[in-house]
């Protein structure tokens, strides 16, 4: 990667001196911290060459051989060409960093990389939520260690800030909550919602299941989060008496390969199968239904629950009722051998009983 060269406002300009308008402003490289240099030309120049000689101990040497250093903005343009495509992120995952790239480039994007301090990366992270914020810290100590593996930084000053205490503020579903919401919800969303509670699985999980995932006796889960990870992310549910009646109920008159399908008002050419529902739509509509039933009229607007926690009230069913939902949630107590890539042909099934009686809770 070339060194990004100064911009043409700031060419003839000893390092660290940088035009603002018709004024000056000079960053000290040793803390980062700005100082106004006036307006006129001359002088600036010569108080910053003599504050170069002071702070950057061959630093003019290091500037006449490197250049300017890249600023933050052109590493995170080779961190989201490079490093990011071949983790395989979830799509939700990537809309999540784009907006934490856009945050980032917005406070510390235009700085030298090398030059970015741990009072400007807390001061950023001071601006924003505690969970945002600790989003983003987490995204900026990758980056500045794949920027510290290239040789552009010397330490990490992400890593050095300490991350925020979160208070969550979403609550949990109810039994009760569930079925009002599940009384007012489309067919399809019911279908959504019923193999939620089933089969403890994450919302992308759940839109990806087919209809030709079920074979010899089983419906059989690549969980997109943690198959990489660990071997607990491919499970096998065996058809049990529950799951048959609900991938009956999945079946009508829409021709679908997936168990959970609509047929749209329109379609739209997405790449995707007309039927598909995205995780999007599947929020929107289950945000749509809850806020009809309204069955937590007591609970702040942050704190109503949405798709996601039905994953959290499954596991406290399987719970209460005695049966053990870590196999079904894909969570293994330890580290364990990636068993799946793109050219291994063998994956090791984990067995899991998806066996909550529904009757009791959405009928």
């Amino acid at each position: 990667m070339a060194p990004r060269p100064r911009k043409k406002r700031n060419s003839g300009l000893p390092p660290n001196l940088y035009a603002n308008g018709r004024a000056f402003k000079y960053r000290r490289p040793d803390n980062g911290t700005w100082h106004g240099m006036g307006t006129d030309k001359a002088k600036a120049i010569a108080a910053a060459s003599q504050l170069n000689g002071l702070l950057m101990a061959g630093g003019d040497l290091v500037a006449d051989v490197m250049g300017d250093s890249m600023s933050l903005n052109a590493f995170l343009d080779y961190y989201e060409a490079e490093v990011l495509p071949p983790r395989e992120l979830a799509r939700a995952t990537l809309d999540l960093y784009a907006v934490r790239f856009r945050q980032i480039r917005a406070a510390l994007g235009e700085r030298d990389i090398g030059q970015i301090t741990i009072g400007m990366v807390a001061a950023f992270l001071d601006s924003l939520t505690p969970r945002a914020s600790n989003q983003a810290r987490a995204i900026l100590v990758d980056v500045f260690n794949h920027a510290a593996a290239k040789g552009l930084v010397a330490d990490n000053p992400a890593e050095a800030t300490i991350p925020r205490p979160e208070k969550k503020a979403r609550r949990r579903h109810t039994v009760a909550g569930v079925q009002a919401i599940y009384a007012v919800a489309e067919p399809w969303l019911q279908n959504a919602i019923d193999l939620a509670l089933l089969t403890a699985q994450r919302r992308e999980d759940i839109l990806a299941m087919r209809f030709d995932d079920i074979r010899d006796g089983a419906l059989h889960v690549a969980q997109h989060k943690t198959r990489r990870a660990s071997d607990a992310g491919w499970i096998r549910l065996p058809m049990t008496p529950q799951l048959k009646a609900l991938v009956a109920r999945c079946r009508d008159d829409v021709p679908s390969p997936f168990l959970v399908h609509r047929k749209p008002e329109r379609r739209v050419a997405s790449g995707r199968h007309w039927t598909q529902v995205d995780n999007r739509y599947l929020t929107r509509a289950f945000k749509a239904a809850r806020d009809a039933a309204n069955p937590y009229p007591h609970w702040s607007p942050e704190q109503q629950p949405g798709f996601h926690e039905l994953r959290a009230l499954s596991l406290h069913l399987y719970k209460k009722a005695g049966k053990d939902g870590q196999k079904l949630a894909g969570h293994s107590t330890r580290k364990m051998t990636k068993n799946y890539e793109a050219d291994h042909e063998e994956v090791v099934w984990t067995e899991a009983v998806a066996d909550l009686d529904l009757s009791k809770i959405t009928g």
